[in-house]
């Protein structure tokens, strides 16, 4: 072998030796078929684990960012109107017979008016008459109930994801204006 190192022929001829044990017999050394079946199989096993891992991780992210974001929606909605309720006098409050409207009057403004909207399930804000802002959106109730200056508000919002995502919100209003 002309033109190589010492050690490069030595490399040449451990190679080209045949294997003196094993499943098969080949004239080279390297992998057997087995060899190669058996790595195949735990990478694949690796990365099995590890895309199971990345997706429960992912579905943990989105399920927490729904419920994040339906309960920053609704806490806004109940301090809206939580703070505008608080201004009026329980003599100035109107809560309609299903309990999911309420109209009063407050030092400022009169005839303002919350309820719940049961085709687009949403909390509106209406005031003056005709014109409306929602509140709140993925709203499944909303209930006020008024005894004596103490008003009490009930939410229930849900958010139908995989898993359905479902909040309760009850805040009493102690009303100022007596």
């Amino acid at each position: 072998m002309k033109g190589f190192t010492p050690f490069e022929i030595t490399i040449i001829r451990t190679n080209l030796r045949p294997a003196k044990a094993g499943l098969f017999r080949t004239g080279f050394r390297g992998f057997s078929l087995l060899e190669v079946l058996v790595s195949t199989a735990i990478l694949g096993f690796l990365i099995a684990g590890i895309y199971g891992v990345l997706n429960i991780g992912n579905m943990t992210y989105n399920t927490d960012l729904g419920l994040l974001d339906l309960q920053q929606n609704a806490r806004q909605a109940m301090h809206w109107m939580v703070r505008e309720l608080r201004e009026s006098a329980s003599s100035e409050i109107v809560i309609s017979e299903d309990s999911s409207q309420i109209t009063f009057n407050t030092p400022n403004e009169g005839g303002i008016q919350y309820y719940y909207d049961t085709q687009e399930n949403q909390i509106i804000r209406e005031y003056p008459a005709g014109t409306t802002r929602i509140l709140a959106n993925n709203i499944e109730s909303l209930n006020f109930s008024l005894n004596g200056s103490l008003l009490e508000i009930q939410v229930r919002a849900r958010k139908t994801q995989r898993p359905d995502l479902t909040l309760f919100f009850k805040e009493q209003v102690r009303l100022r204006n007596e």
